[in-house]
């Protein structure tokens, strides 16, 4: 049984091998599993944290790919599904000039992840967890989106810990207003979420990190994480509200960095729970430690092209904070 249990999206990136364009000038590709949930799995265990993914992948190349990909960075994949059924979930990834992923999934009415149903959750699975993490991505599509709140239902009745990424990809919702609307609802489960400065916008209508934190919390998280990219990530647990500076390193691939930043935490979580040390009243002292910890594994993997294999270790980590702290 694993700590920390993600569910959501495993599927296959394809990584233009050209930097600074758009997908539609691009000239090649790589491939690389990836699916955000899924790297926040394969993030915590190469940490040396113990994780599992709940998951559906075809039963294809790409399905045996993905799950060879999680099993060898330490991931369980006990309850990740291939089905013959259905075809594996396909992104099409390029970096633009500034920086920032460009998307094109092949995805809906065929990708695998939604085809995950209610009835293949194993209650017990999440029983034995201690952390569940989701994203919004679920709730794109049918039956994931149901299966998505019956384990959250499961650990929620537990009282673990919910991590929540509320992933805008517009290109994968009919309308942003149902996006919203979808959105905000993930959030009122949630105990941890983790929020880029342009979803908070989206949220929340403001650009104003206590203000929209604020607004946030209100729906019921205790601990809002604003990360903004190079510059700094933003915290409020509605006593503790403190803006830290990114780690400045040379950008060779943005994608994934969100992820190993999320396992960062919620390692550092795991480690507070296992202590018995309180997890949503820190000092802002405790709060620095555990952002520069994350900092730290994002910086380190945009400095290397892909996601699964661009994350850190422990060892990695830890090195790699006696250089800059």
């Amino acid at each position: 049984m694993a700590d920390i249990v993600s569910i959501g999206e495993a599927l296959i990136d394809f990584l233009s091998i050209d930097k600074g364009v758009p997908i539609e000038e691009t000239t090649g590709f790589t491939i690389a599993p990836g699916g955000a949930p899924a790297n926040v799995a394969a993030a915590v265990a190469k940490l040396g944290g113990s994780s599992g993914f709940i998951g559906k992948v075809g039963d294809d190349a790409f399905g045996r790919m993905i799950k060879n990909t999680l099993a060898s960075s330490g991931v369980d994949t006990s309850q990740l599904i291939l089905d013959p059924d259905v075809n594996t979930t396909l992104a099409f990834i390029s970096v633009k000039e500034n920086n920032e992923p460009d998307f094109l999934f092949y995805r809906k009415h065929c990708g695998a992840d939604l085809a995950l149903n209610g009835d293949e959750i194993d209650e017990g699975y999440i029983l034995e967890s201690k952390i569940l993490h989701y994203g919004a991505l679920s709730f794109t599509g049918e039956p994931l989106r149901t299966a998505t709140l019956r384990a959250i239902e499961i650990a929620r009745g537990a009282k673990k810990i919910l991590s929540y990424d509320p992933n805008l990809r517009p290109s994968l919702w009919d309308n942003l207003e149902i996006a919203k609307d979808e959105m905000i609802g993930g959030l009122q489960y949630a105990d941890i979420v983790k929020i880029t400065e342009d979803e908070l916008e989206f949220l929340t209508g403001t650009t104003n990190l206590l203000k929209g934190t604020n607004i946030i919390i209100k729906y019921g998280p205790r601990i809002v994480i604003v990360t903004r990219g190079a510059r700094s990530s933003f915290f409020n647990n509605g006593d503790v509200t403190v803006e830290i500076p990114a780690i400045e390193v040379e950008t060779v691939d943005t994608t994934g960095a969100g992820d190993a930043f999320v396992g960062g935490i919620l390692l550092k979580v795991l480690e507070r729970l296992k202590k018995d040390l309180p997890i949503y009243t820190m000092t802002e002292e405790e709060v620095r430690e555990i952002i520069n910890f994350a900092h730290c594994c994002g910086a380190i993997t945009v400095q290397r092209k892909g996601v699964i294999p661009a994350l850190p270790t422990l060892d990695e980590v830890s090195s790699f904070m006696k250089t800059r702290f």
